[in-house]
């Protein structure tokens, strides 16, 4: 999910092979890149996850399994490949799989290569990528990942976010050092406690406050965690319980802050919707 410069919701419909437009309170929306039919030619798409949308309405796509980045001309009717080549594998200028997508005010593009548990950094009209955080190597020292999915640029404190899902984590980089890592959420194994996550999928950051907020996708639960907290505090959903009712949610997956920061909206992938949760 992602909001573009009037407001409006953009959200990857991934069973659907494309992403959707949708304006402030309106339950339809529109199609804005993708047919609905899976593939991998410049108007296709194959399971789109992550979506930045720039300054000038254009989207940035997660082409998840086809292992590419489109991107997409405002009003185009089809895209063009800026990362990747189209064919999963772990070379520079391939990666495998990216549900975490975020650009800079540079254009310059990162991604978290999940199967290769590392993310990757694609300068604007680059053809190869360069590695800035993990190692590539499936592990759970601070400098590894094991199936890193979605991220968060915070390019005014040059720090970058990371759901380190399968630990159970959000580890934050210091851009320009890669050593400097530190892990703000998590990191206290799977489990259900306030200083515990299960499988974080995604990850926001306030810029009013520094909160950090995380889709706790195995919990059915959305955690805020306060800066330098050691626990966090369930703000959406009910911990260990799904559910279609208003206030229970099926494996969240993204968060994303609206502009103001007045709501969360919630990927309640389970229940194919997206929820809104108005802040207190």
């Amino acid at each position: 999910m992602a909001f573009g410069p009037d407001g409006s919701l953009f959200v990857g419909d991934y069973g659907n092979y494309r992403v959707m437009k949708l304006q402030e309170g309106s339950l339809m929306g529109s199609i804005v890149a993708g047919t609905g039919v899976k593939g991998s030619s410049a108007t296709r798409l194959n399971t789109p996850t992550a979506i930045v949308v720039d300054e000038s309405s254009n989207i940035y796509i997660g082409d998840d399994y086809n292992c590419r980045v489109m991107l997409w001309l405002n009003n185009s009717s089809s895209g063009v490949i800026v990362a990747g080549t189209g064919y999963c594998s772990n070379t520079t200028s391939t990666f495998y799989l990216t549900a975490g997508l975020a650009v800079d005010s540079q254009k310059t593009i990162y991604l978290s290569d999940q199967n290769n548990n590392r993310v990757m950094k694609w300068k604007q009209n680059a053809t190869n990528g360069t590695l800035i955080a993990g190692t590539g190597v499936l592990g759970n020292g601070s400098q590894q990942f094991f199936y890193p999915y979605g991220i968060y640029l915070d390019e005014l404190n040059s720090y970058l976010y990371i759901a380190d899902s399968k630990n159970h984590r959000i580890q934050r980089y210091y851009l320009g050092v890669t050593t400097h890592v530190t892990t703000v959420a998590g990191g206290n194994g799977p489990g259900s406690g306030n200083n515990q996550l299960n499988t974080p999928n995604d990850v926001c950051v306030s810029k009013k406050t520094g909160a950090i907020y995380i889709a706790d996708t195995n919990n059915n639960r959305i955690q805020r965690w306060s800066p330098g907290a050691t626990s966090g505090v369930t703000i959406a959903g009910i911990v260990g319980i799904n559910g279609t009712a208003s206030t229970l949610l099926n494996s969240p997956v993204f968060v994303a802050l609206s502009p103001n920061e007045t709501f969360l909206y919630v990927s309640d992938n389970g229940n194919n919707r997206v929820q809104r949760f108005e802040l207190i």
